[in-house]
Protein backbone atom coordinates (compact mmCIF):
# COMPACT_ATOMS: atom_id res chain seq x y z
CA UNK A 1 0.00 0.00 0.00
CA UNK A 2 1.28 3.28 -1.01
CA UNK A 3 0.79 6.62 1.11
CA UNK A 4 0.24 9.65 -1.59
CA UNK A 5 2.46 12.59 -1.39
CA UNK A 6 2.20 16.18 -2.54
CA UNK A 7 4.30 18.51 -4.13
CA UNK A 8 5.58 19.70 -0.67
CA UNK A 9 6.76 16.38 0.92
CA UNK A 10 3.17 16.41 3.21
CA UNK A 11 0.19 13.84 2.92
CA UNK A 12 -1.65 14.73 0.17
CA UNK A 13 -4.87 14.21 2.93
CA UNK A 14 -4.09 17.25 4.83
CA UNK A 15 -3.10 19.86 1.70
CA UNK A 16 -5.86 22.03 0.91
CA UNK A 17 -6.68 23.30 -2.46
CA UNK A 18 -5.38 27.31 -2.11
CA UNK A 19 -1.96 27.65 -3.91
CA UNK A 20 0.61 29.80 -2.40
CA UNK A 21 1.71 32.28 -3.83
CA UNK A 22 4.70 32.29 -3.37
CA UNK A 23 5.19 28.75 -4.52
CA UNK A 24 4.37 28.16 -7.92
CA UNK A 25 1.95 24.85 -8.69
CA UNK A 26 2.39 24.35 -4.59
CA UNK A 27 -0.57 23.90 -2.20
CA UNK A 28 -0.50 25.29 0.77
CA UNK A 29 -0.54 22.71 4.25
CA UNK A 30 -3.78 21.82 5.86
CA UNK A 31 -4.64 20.20 8.76
CA UNK A 32 -7.97 18.64 9.35
CA UNK A 33 -10.54 19.90 12.26
CA UNK A 34 -10.40 17.62 15.29
CA UNK A 35 -14.19 17.26 14.66
CA UNK A 36 -13.05 16.12 10.87
CA UNK A 37 -10.25 13.81 12.14
CA UNK A 38 -13.05 12.42 14.76
CA UNK A 39 -15.60 11.83 12.38
CA UNK A 40 -13.13 9.87 10.35
CA UNK A 41 -11.73 7.97 12.98
CA UNK A 42 -15.12 6.68 13.98
CA UNK A 43 -15.77 6.12 10.31
CA UNK A 44 -12.69 4.02 9.96
CA UNK A 45 -13.51 2.12 12.69
CA UNK A 46 -16.52 1.04 11.03
CA UNK A 47 -15.38 0.66 7.59
CA UNK A 48 -11.57 0.95 7.02
CA UNK A 49 -12.06 0.52 3.13
CA UNK A 50 -14.73 3.17 2.20
CA UNK A 51 -16.21 2.47 -1.50
CA UNK A 52 -16.40 5.87 -3.74
CA UNK A 53 -19.41 6.79 -2.75
CA UNK A 54 -18.55 6.45 0.95
CA UNK A 55 -15.86 8.53 0.37
CA UNK A 56 -18.42 11.35 -1.35
CA UNK A 57 -20.30 11.31 1.10
CA UNK A 58 -17.52 12.13 4.14
CA UNK A 59 -16.09 14.93 1.50
CA UNK A 60 -19.38 16.41 1.82
CA UNK A 61 -20.18 16.19 5.31
CA UNK A 62 -16.64 17.17 6.33
CA UNK A 63 -16.55 19.70 3.30
CA UNK A 64 -13.29 18.30 2.04
CA UNK A 65 -12.01 16.88 -1.08
CA UNK A 66 -12.73 13.28 -1.89
CA UNK A 67 -9.16 12.84 -2.50
CA UNK A 68 -8.55 13.67 0.01
CA UNK A 69 -10.78 11.15 2.15
CA UNK A 70 -9.23 8.33 0.29
CA UNK A 71 -5.29 9.44 0.87
CA UNK A 72 -6.62 10.17 4.54
CA UNK A 73 -7.78 6.40 5.02
CA UNK A 74 -4.84 5.10 2.87
CA UNK A 75 -2.46 6.63 5.47
CA UNK A 76 -4.51 5.92 8.68
CA UNK A 77 -4.57 2.05 7.22
CA UNK A 78 -0.99 2.20 6.69
CA UNK A 79 -0.53 3.67 10.55
CA UNK A 80 -2.81 0.62 11.82
CA UNK A 81 -0.73 -1.55 10.31
CA UNK A 82 2.20 -0.16 11.58
CA UNK A 83 0.82 -0.25 15.16
CA UNK A 84 0.08 -3.44 14.73
CA UNK A 85 3.41 -5.00 13.24
CA UNK A 86 5.33 -3.01 16.52
CA UNK A 87 2.84 -4.39 19.16
CA UNK A 88 3.32 -8.11 17.46
CA UNK A 89 7.20 -7.35 17.83
CA UNK A 90 6.76 -6.21 21.33
CA UNK A 91 5.21 -9.64 21.95
CA UNK A 92 7.79 -11.46 20.12
CA UNK A 93 10.37 -9.81 21.78
CA UNK A 94 9.27 -10.52 25.31
CA UNK A 95 8.41 -14.07 24.37
CA UNK A 96 12.03 -14.31 23.61
CA UNK A 97 13.75 -13.22 26.80
CA UNK A 98 11.41 -15.58 28.80
CA UNK A 99 12.93 -18.37 26.50
CA UNK A 100 16.75 -17.22 26.48
CA UNK A 101 16.03 -16.60 30.45
CA UNK A 102 14.61 -20.46 30.16
CA UNK A 103 17.71 -21.55 28.13
CA UNK A 104 19.94 -19.66 30.52
CA UNK A 105 18.91 -21.63 33.64
CA UNK A 106 18.73 -24.85 32.03
CA UNK A 107 22.01 -24.37 31.13
CA UNK A 108 23.11 -23.31 34.96
CA UNK A 109 21.06 -26.56 36.03
CA UNK A 110 22.93 -28.77 33.54
CA UNK A 111 26.01 -27.55 35.34
CA UNK A 112 25.38 -28.84 38.71
CA UNK A 113 23.70 -32.19 37.49
CA UNK A 114 24.81 -35.06 39.45
CA UNK A 115 24.67 -38.89 39.42
CA UNK A 116 21.77 -40.16 41.69
CA UNK A 117 23.99 -43.83 42.08
CA UNK A 118 27.17 -42.14 42.55
CA UNK A 119 27.05 -38.42 43.69
CA UNK A 120 29.80 -37.72 40.97
CA UNK A 121 29.58 -36.06 37.67
CA UNK A 122 26.33 -36.42 35.14
CA UNK A 123 26.07 -39.78 33.79
CA UNK A 124 28.04 -40.02 30.14
CA UNK A 125 30.33 -37.05 30.44
CA UNK A 126 33.18 -38.70 31.74
CA UNK A 127 32.38 -41.82 29.32
CA UNK A 128 31.89 -39.55 26.28
CA UNK A 129 35.21 -38.05 27.35
CA UNK A 130 36.84 -41.64 27.77
CA UNK A 131 36.07 -42.43 24.64
CA UNK A 132 37.13 -39.39 22.57
CA UNK A 133 40.19 -40.39 24.51
CA UNK A 134 40.13 -43.88 23.29
CA UNK A 135 38.92 -43.18 19.71
CA UNK A 136 42.37 -40.05 19.47
CA UNK A 137 44.66 -43.31 20.67
CA UNK A 138 42.74 -45.72 17.94
CA UNK A 139 43.40 -43.04 15.08
CA UNK A 140 46.59 -42.40 16.19
CA UNK A 141 47.59 -46.42 15.95
CA UNK A 142 45.67 -46.72 12.66
CA UNK A 143 47.91 -43.55 10.87
CA UNK A 144 51.37 -45.49 12.37
CA UNK A 145 49.79 -48.76 10.55
CA UNK A 146 49.19 -47.03 7.20
CA UNK A 147 52.45 -44.92 7.35
CA UNK A 148 54.54 -48.87 8.34
CA UNK A 149 52.62 -50.19 5.02
CA UNK A 150 53.02 -47.40 2.53
CA UNK A 151 56.98 -48.05 4.02
CA UNK A 152 56.74 -51.79 2.87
Amino acid sequence: MELQMGNNGGDSGDEHGASNSGNKGKKAYHRHSSQQIQQLENFFKECPHPDEKQRLQLSKELGLEARQIKFWFQNRRTQAKAQIERSGNSVLRAENETIHCENLAIREAMKNVICPACGGPPFGEEERQLHLQKLRQENARLREEASLDLLN
